[in-house]
């Protein structure tokens, strides 16, 4: 009897697979999964912090120089159209009949003091014959002096001259103390006569106040920010001439320095004399060829640790949230398994106590229903009907146990293991089953949802599967085309007999087979809406006990084949007027020589080039230089026939084709036509500018060589002639 009873207590043991506890004290599931919880909040907070070290303190960088280099960019413009504005008022001055012709220095001083009260910066604006003696100053200043060794005389009697003043006060006059120094600039040019002879020269003395004011203004937005922004404004020898208190009149040395000097503009980190590291934009105003400019360098810093103080903050906040937010997952993580274990460490116990009881008891410990959650709730259930079945046989076998002792535990040994195989093999098949049925799904699901076509023909190319992406692509429903042949709804008459001798060699041959599935080809098949469709095909053959299948694969490369379209497009095409660019041009040039050697008629091609387009792009910005070309290829697309082709060189040089001219005065009747156009004024954004444009033309017969350069080269040639020309004649004016 105990012999049974050892037999079912070890039988029961191994169904619910439970076994005896293990000495080892293993980690409970509470724990793992807090630890587990904290672990992922601590790997996600240290790869955030790895992220914002590595793109926003580089971003935040990044951000700052180019603030930095627009700062110094706009002090460098700032500087220049204030030195531009005082030779332009000297030019002025020269130009005014009241000067040029004035009779006494009285009325030469009123003219000079008019400019001077509309401008109050300009601290002395004097008139010097040209010994060197002063005409007429304002307010009378050095009126009878002689200033024929000052710079600005000796380098203002050539042409214009612009330079900081030699001496601190401006022509002698007495200036007050003040907690900055007093600095001036020089701007000088030739006084001509009404006949166009030279007869003194006039100065204008410009305060640096207006500089100091510039440089609050463009740093007020930055201090509001707290960005702790500084300027510098250096002369060519390294002096400071406008920068933070007690650097001015000092001399400095730096990378970025020696970079403006250079006449780069840009931005950089580097260490200054004071050992900090800085965030510097630097540029050089002015151009050292040109006296009529100041070419100093432009200096914008910002110390380092306060440019990426936002960058820093942002790391303190990511781990503080994460120090807080593990905490607290961790908490909660821990609260939420405690309770979900709680049932099944009661089952644990109980079951525990099961394998603790010892061989003789004759009734075994019974086990409680727990109704805390449905999967819990099952297996005590489960469980406690194990235990009451046990406990059944074995009182039968007790009372069994003295007549049949040996032959039960015989024939009960034997059932049980016929049962366990019988379970095995059952279980088998029935995981078998479900295995394949998943797998039949998994195949399905995945073949509805692919991103390409999915179609599977037989060999006599009936369509026998079809998925979801299948009929988004060419319109049918998988019912309307199970069963039907395929060359017969999409392919195109042409390709439907080459698909059906390549169907009749697959079907004849698995090597061919092979040989076609292994690459990939383009086709246009025809959708339900009879539209053509481009698709990328690859087949693929699968062997079947009852034959074969062919699997065929279609990506849509609509998309890809505009997109190669378009960017074909642009490549031919300049951004900024739409006209076909210098690619365009010379794919274009060739095919109309051959159409006009084929035609047996003329083409000529106009080399045009904008007069004075610098001067304009200078004075009033490139903004309006841009809007001037954009306006001026519209002129000239519009005086020209549609078949002819404009195109743009580079800059402000455009190219025109026309074709088809029955003679060479057909050219020149264009160029007349076309000229006139460009002459009219052009309507800008803040001005109206009138130009001229010069033309060049070169013309090739139909037995001239098909020489691209030669024929360019000649019309450039000629462009060139006629701008030469029309600079003899505005000279003779």
């Amino acid at each position: 009897m105990l012999q049974s009873v050892n037999f079912f207590k070890s039988s029961f043991s191994t169904l619910v697979h439970i076994s005896k506890p293990s000495p080892t004290t293993r980690p409970r599931l509470t724990t793992l999964v807090t630890v587990g919880v904290s672990a992922t909040v601590l790997l996600t907070v240290l790869s955030l912090l790895i992220l914002v070290d590595h793109f926003a303190l580089n971003y935040a960088r990044r951000e700052a120089q180019q603030r930095l280099q627009q700062l110094s960019w706009q002090m460098r413009d700032a500087l220049n159209g204030a030195v531009r504005r005082a030779t332009g008022d000297v030019q002025l001055l020269g130009s005014l009949p009241s000067v040029r012709a004035a009779r006494t220095p009285a009325e030469v001083r009123q003219a000079l003091e008019s400019l001077q009260k509309t401008f109050p910066d300009y601290a002395w604006i004097g008139l010097v014959n040209p010994q060197g003696k002063v005409v007429a100053g304002t307010q009378g200043e050095l009126e009878g002096a002689d200033v024929s060794g000052r710079p600005w005389f000796r380098q203002g009697r050539r042409a214009l001259y612009a330079g900081e003043a030699a001496s601190a006060a401006p022509a002698g006059q007495k200036l007050p103390a003040g907690a900055e120094p007093w600095r001036f600039i020089d701007a000088a040019g030739p006084l001509m006569d009404a006949d166009g002879n030279y007869s003194g020269v006039l100065c204008v003395r410009l305060s640096w106040g207006w500089m100091r004011r510039l440089a609050q203004t463009m740093l007020a937005p930055a201090a509001d920010q707290q960005y702790a922004a500084e300027l510098f404004v250096v002369r060519g020898d390294g002096t400071v001439m406008l920068g933070p208190p007690g650097s001015e009149g000092q001399q400095i040395y730096s990378d970025s320095l020696t970079m403006a000097r250079s006449g780069a503009s840009g931005a950089l980190k580097e260490s200054w004399a004071d050992g900090r590291s800085y965030l510097t934009g630097y540029a050089r105003s002015g151009s050292a060829d040109d006296a009529a400019t100041l070419s100093w360098a432009i200096l914008a810093r910002q110390p380092e640790e306060q440019a990426l103080s936002g960058a820093r903050a942002l790391e303190r906040q990511i781990l503080l949230l994460g120090a807080i937010l593990g905490a607290a997952m961790a908490l909660a993580a821990a609260i939420v398994t405690r309770r979900l274990t709680r049932p099944l460490n009661e089952l644990s116990h109980t079951i525990e106590a099961r394998l603790a009881t010892p061989d003789a008891v004759p009734t075994l410990p019974a086990i409680q229903p727990v109704d805390t959650f449905h999967e819990a709730q099952v297996l005590s259930r489960a469980l406690a009907e194990m235990l009451r079945n046990e406990q059944h046989h074995l009182d039968a076998l007790r009372g069994l146990n003295e007549r049949l002792e040996s032959t039960v535990a015989e024939r009960t040994r034997e059932i049980a293991r016929k049962a366990l195989q019988l379970e095995r093999a059952l279980g088998q098949e029935q995981s078998t089953q479900q295995l394949l049925q998943e797998r039949a799904a998994e195949l399905r699901a995945i073949l509805d949802n692919a991103h390409d076509a999915f179609i599977a023909l037989d060999p006599g190319g009936v369509v026998r599967d079809w998925n979801l992406q299948a009929e988004k692509l060419l319109g049918w429903k998988r019912s309307e085309v199970i069963g039907q042949p395929l060359a017969a709804m999409m392919l195109p008459l042409p390709l439907r007999r080459a698909y059906e001798r390549d169907m009749r060699q697959l079907a004849d041959s698995a090597d061919g087979a092979t040989t076609v599935l292994s690459r990939r080809v383009e086709l246009t098949l025809h959708n339900r809406a009879g539209q053509e469709l481009p698709v990328e095909v690859s087949l693929a053959y699968v062997p079947r006990s009852s034959g074969h299948l062919f699997i065929a694969f279609l990506h849509d490369i609509s998309e890809r084949k505009q997109l190669f379209a378009s960017m074909e497009e642009l490549a031919l095409r300049d951004t900024l007027t739409g006209l076909p660019n210098r690619r365009a041009l010379m794919k274009t040039l060739p095919e109309a020589l051959q159409r006009a050697n084929r035609s047996g008629q003329a083409c000529a091609v106009f080399f045009l080039d904008l007069d004075r387009f610098k001067q304009v792009n200078d004075r009033y910005g490139h903004e309006e230089g841009d809007e001037l070309l954009r306006q001026f290829a519209q002129r000239v697309r519009g005086a020209v026939r549609k078949t002819d082709t404009v195109g743009r060189l580079a800059g402000d040089e455009f190219i025109v084709i026309l074709e088809m001219l029955g003679s060479d005065a057909a050219a020149q009747e264009a160029a007349d036509k076309l000229l006139p156009a460009l002459r009219q004024p052009f309507t800008l954004k803040t001005t109206s500018v009138t130009l001229s444009a010069s033309l060049g033309i070169a013309v090739h017969h139909p037995d001239d060589p098909q020489d691209i350069e030669m024929l360019l080269g000649r019309a450039d040639r000629a462009m060139y002639r006629h701008k030469q020309q029309g600079i003899q004649q505005r000279a003779r004016r």
